[in-house]
């Protein structure tokens, strides 16, 4: 990726987080991103296309991240520690990410099909590791999508009323939250 277009994948990102989609023009872009206006035509047709590629390219980005270090055995609290962690620092690391997603999640551009796809594409092994516990019995009976949610999701909560000062994490909680979340999903 050239440095101009992560440049400006990065701007859009940032001004929609703390502004929304109406906080957001090309010509803040460009100067956020400090290229001229028509660079970002250069790399993006529109902005509805430069919205919907920061959102992709985000997705994927968090994707790499999730899976880090985790393998395709069995389930194993291990292997849900690895998970969690690994989400829990990519989102401290990258609160424009997260604020992104609710803004783009709350827009037009938002379309549940094509989120359904993206999700297919970038976080399968997530819904693949929740359904292979579920199928083994450790997981509840429930679908794996929803135990991804009741495990994972919460984080992002978490992190963005940390993010906001609401709440303070640190990593001495850690161990009793991830004991929190694993006891959600473990079937009893």
């Amino acid at each position: 990726m050239t440095d101009k277009r992560e440049r400006i994948l990065n701007a859009a990102e940032a001004l929609i987080a703390h502004y929304g989609f109406q906080g957001m023009s090309m010509q803040l872009v460009a100067r956020q991103a400090d290229v001229a206006t028509g660079t970002i035509y250069r790399y993006f047709k529109d902005k509805e296309s430069l919205l919907r590629c920061v959102h992709e390219e985000r997705l994927q980005e968090v994707s790499v991240a999730l899976l880090a270090g985790l393998d395709s055995g069995p389930p194993s609290y291990q292997q849900f520690r690895t998970l969690w962690l690994n989400c829990i620092r990519y989102l401290l690391d990258n609160p424009d990410c997260l604020m992104y997603r609710v803004q783009y999640e709350a827009s037009p551009l938002f379309n549940r099909e094509e989120e359904k796809q993206m999700d297919e594409r970038y976080f399968k092994p997530v819904f693949e590791f929740f359904e292979r516990g579920r199928e083994a019995g450790i997981f509840r009976n429930i679908p794996a999508e929803l135990l991804g949610f009741l495990a994972l999701e919460n984080l992002m909560l978490l992190t963005q009323k940390h993010t906001k000062g609401c709440i303070r994490l640190e990593e001495s909680l850690y161990d009793e939250l991830i004991d929190a979340a694993w006891n959600a999903i473990l079937k009893r």
